[in-house]
């Protein structure tokens, strides 16, 4: 029989933990927020088990349809869907991200996506604004050679061999290669960068590494519960597949090699005085700034986001347009007209709803892109204690039926019925490239050639 000595062992700690949680449930201004869940004020398992089982964004754009722009999903962890007191306050106003970034460090170094100190991420952005300004790229002659190289000729060849042999087009294979091929051939230079449109089979182990790495079971037990996966790996358990490990490991020898590459190239062309585009005389004189024994695995570490980022966001949302257009023929062939006899088709109003509808409704990025609460903070009228978790989702913005009437009906006349103001309403809950001082770096060169 057990004696009480050893049960009041057990049971004080047991006790104490309870009571704790009490006290934290009648005292937490988190109090006032509509709760996810009955066990969110105590523990943060609900949303541990919708992020693990790939249902977070699902289960928080039903409870915020159902509870209102804020809502409680852990202990001090709130969602919030709302621009004014919301979106506008956690990001626009700077608020510093949380530990989660963390997982994203590269060769050692966070890179520009994740550094989570405001002055660091300021000194790193400097690095990068010119050459991803809209005045920049809109400016590059070989940025302008290169889609119209890769997209009006090099793609135009495949898909037109393809159908000559009847063969069937992967799309999101395609675009993936095809977002690699300008991206690369922005950042690199085009004789420096990949030419899978071309080459497809040399894509294929790449892109298989980047998609490996995506993996969103291994992302999120690995950003979530860091510590158990580490005590579990040492008794031999492995919670992240060892596919996920060998995946990073290739793209960053794909990445240093292509970067080491280009750096040399850069060098020689720049050294020899011969003739080279604005933005590679921009990225040398940037590298010059960094002390050369952490150059190159600095520029390698923001490479690896970079590249993930932009091949598979773009990817992403091209492939969902194409499936959408081949569903709407009608505004397939408005488009089509629209495109072929417009002096300026950047400038097709068409093109620019088709794509804002696109982005709305499959957002590369669904989130939640966590943000830690400072002192005396408060979101949509609700005090939040210093070091609170806020967390927003483009997908869940996206479809706030308020702002879009039937929000899962692919519908891009709404762009075009909307006035001034209800369009710029749009735009903010489209929150595509989030906003303030973190607003995605690349959103020149995504809407590229828009």
């Amino acid at each position: 029989m057990m004696c009480w000595p050893v049960l009041i062992s057990i049971l004080t700690p047991v006790i104490a933990w309870v009571i704790l949680r009490i006290i934290i449930v009648f005292s937490s201004p988190l109090r006032a927020i509509p709760n996810a869940h009955f066990t969110t004020p105590v523990s943060r398992i609900w949303i541990l088990w919708t992020r693990f089982t790939g249902k977070e964004f699902s289960k928080c754009l039903e409870l915020h349809n159902r509870l209102g722009p804020v809502i409680r999903i852990g202990p001090r962890e709130i969602s919030v869907n709302c621009i004014e007191g919301g979106v506008r306050t956690v990001y626009g106003g700077n608020w510093e991200k949380s530990s989660m970034y963390d997982n994203f460090t590269q060769f050692g170094f966070s890179p520009l996506f994740a550094m989570r100190d405001t002055h660091e991420h300021l000194e790193r952005k400097r690095l990068f604004t010119s050459v991803y300004s809209k005045s920049t790229i809109s400016r590059s002659s070989e940025i302008s050679k290169a889609v119209s190289s890769i997209c009006h000729q090099r793609l135009v060849r495949r898909l037109q061999k393809q159908v000559d042999e009847g063969k069937s087009v992967d799309v999101y294979s395609l675009t993936k290669q095809c977002s690699m091929d300008i991206i690369t051939a922005y950042i690199y230079g085009e004789k420096n960068g990949t030419n899978w449109v071309v080459n497809p089979n040399q894509a294929a182990p790449h892109l298989s590494a980047f998609q490996r790495a995506a993996d969103p079971w291994s992302f999120s037990v690995s950003t979530e519960v860091p510590k158990l996966v580490a005590i579990l790996s040492w008794f031999g358990i492995q919670l992240i597949p060892p596919t996920v490990d060998t995946a990073f490991a290739h793209i960053q020898s794909f990445v240093l090699g292509i970067t080491t590459g280009a750096i040399e190239s850069c060098c020689s062309s720049v050294t020899k005085g011969n003739d080279t585009d604005e933005v590679t005389k921009q990225v040398w004189q940037k590298l010059e700034d960094i002390p050369e024994a952490e150059r190159l695995k600095m520029i390698a570490s923001d490479m690896v986001d970079q590249l993930h980022a932009g091949h598979l966001a773009t990817g992403v949302v091209l492939t969902y347009l194409m499936l959408k257009l081949s569903r709407n023929l009608d505004i397939q062939e408005r488009l089509r007209i629209d495109l072929t006899t417009s002096a300026d088709p950047q400038a097709s109003e068409l093109l620019d709803a088709v794509i804002m509808e696109t982005i709305r409704m499959y957002p590369a990025g669904f989130g939640p892109f966590p943000r830690v609460a400072p002192a005396n903070a408060t979101v949509a009228g609700f005090a939040i204690p210093k070091n609170t978790i806020v967390t927003a989702s483009p997908y869940i913005l996206g479809r706030n039926s308020e702002i879009f009437p039937q929000p899962d009906k692919w519908y891009p006349e709404r762009w075009l019925q909307a006035g001034p103001d209800q369009t710029r309403i749009m735009r903010q809950w489209t929150w595509m490239f989030m906003s303030g001082q973190r607003i995605c770096i690349g959103q020149h060169l995504a809407l590229l050639g828009k």
